[in-house]
């Protein structure tokens, strides 16, 4: 009873986001989802606020994202064909680019800070330069499911300061997103739109209410299977499991090969275990029959939902205040670095429609997806350029590997192991070969 209790008080948190931001309109353009809010309100009435939720919840609420995000990750690439490897690089391989140019770069401004400025100053450890990547190319979900890392690596604050990087993140990556863009517009950087003759700005006045008017709601899901046989959600989540299972075999094989490896997540081998039964399902024309990626997508949204607010509410604050000068420092190095990246390099990497395309991967890698598709929205409204073909193209490479990826889940392990000096040489190494890569131009 205590468990399903607690999942009401879950419940209760997000209706509350939801009424909280229908009313505010600040919150909505900040694109904050009713999850985040949610979560700082279970936040303010938890132990470090008013004190009203009981801990019974907390200690319910604490375990979910471990488990939640797995499920998450499972379903990220079930229902979606992968294109062939040149169509990928046609469409986005300058982007691609520019994207592992841009989290790597996270990475190495990090490390740089950390070894120079933080340890020094802070005595702050090594893995405290990993929470740039996981909370701005990361995210909310990235950053919950990196807690139980960077706790089996006696890190416990990485869990809550995951999270407030992802918060600022997302609201940095709106605010900064919508002054780049108007930067563009008056340098005339954009192929679609041009600024007011009067005010020399793009004026920006849609603000997503969040609930479609009835006539132009459309279903959310379509049945596979009938459900006097089955239910289709059923299936789905059948499927997401099992890519989980998979996940956890190889989780086995990879602990087995050396004990440095006994902490590395479950997470992104979940995500290789759902694309391993999407190319299958692909092969035996399961997929087409079977398979309904808005299924897949309502999972993720259920899982990631419930796991944001409940990270969220259960923080340890006060883990998170005893770093918080270190913590605003890092996060100040990370804007100015991918700011600097998006003004200086993205030019010299992309060659075509470069400013949709770059503004894109800029407000997904500061902020979440939804940010970096409103940025492209507004500058390309008509969908005219190649800034959501090769987005879409350079995801397909860049999701498994960093923003919540394998480099992402290693990365901890990878610093424990080989020390920091060692892993900034290697970083910066890897940025090098990346620039020069020939990758093919985004036409």
């Amino acid at each position: 009873m205590t468990v399903l209790l607690s999942l009401g008080g879950l419940a209760l948190l997000l209706v509350s986001g939801l009424v909280i931001r229908s009313r505010m309109e600040a919150l909505r353009r900040l694109l904050l989802p009713v999850s985040v809010i949610g979560g700082f309100v279970g936040l303010a009435l938890g132990p470090y606020g008013a004190a009203i939720i009981p801990q019974s919840a907390l200690e319910v609420w604490a375990p979910l994202p471990g488990l939640l995000i797995n499920l998450v990750f499972a379903a990220l690439f079930l229902g979606v064909s992968v294109p062939s490897a040149g169509t990928l690089a046609g469409l986005g391989g300058s982007l691609l680019r520019f994207s592992l140019f841009v989290a790597l770069g996270q990475y190495a401004v990090a490390f740089v800070l950390t070894w120079t400025v933080l340890s020094p100053l802070f005595g702050t450890p090594d893995l405290f330069a990993c929470i740039l990547e996981v909370g701005f190319a990361g995210g909310h979900g990235t950053a919950a499911a990196m807690a139980p890392v960077f706790e089996s690596l006696d890190f416990e604050a990485g869990g809550a300061l995951g999270q407030m990087s992802a918060t600022v993140g997302i609201v940095t990556a709106v605010v900064s997103g919508v002054m780049l863009v108007q930067w563009g517009v008056r340098r005339g950087d954009t192929q679609r739109i041009r600024p007011d003759p009067e005010t020399g700005r793009v004026e920006i006045t849609e603000v997503d209410q969040g609930v479609p008017a009835p006539d132009a709601r459309q279903p959310s899901a379509m049945g596979t299977v009938r459900t006097s046989v089955l239910d289709p959600f059923t299936l789905h989540l059948a499927v997401v499991l099992i890519a989980v299972l998979l996940g956890w075999v190889l989780q086995q094989a990879i602990r087995d090969l050396h004990s440095s490896m006994e902490g590395f997540p479950l997470f992104p081998l979940a995500m290789i275990g759902g694309m391993f039964l999407q190319m299958g399902a692909d092969r035996t024309g399961v997929a087409r029959k079977y398979f309904d990626r808005a299924t897949f997508q309502r999972i993720m949204g259920l899982s990631l939902d419930l796991l944001v607010v409940a990270a969220i509410a259960s923080l340890r604050l006060d883990l998170f205040l005893d770093n918080l000068v270190p913590f605003i420092l890092l996060m100040v190095v990370g804007v100015v670095w991918t700011v600097f990246a998006f003004v200086r390099l993205a030019p010299r990497l992309l060659d075509v429609d470069w400013f949709e395309q770059a503004i894109t991967v800029y407000g997904t890698m500061v902020g979440v997806t939804a940010v970096g598709l409103m940025l492209l929205r507004i500058v390309d409204p008509d969908n005219e350029t190649t800034g959501a073909q090769a987005f879409a193209a350079q995801s397909m490479v860049s999701s498994p590997l960093l923003g919540g990826g394998l480099v992402t889940a290693a990365m901890p392990l990878i610093l424990q192991a080989w020390g920091l000096p060692a892993v900034l040489a290697a970083t910066v190494a890897l940025m090098g070969l990346i620039w020069i890569l020939p990758l093919g131009r985004s036409r």
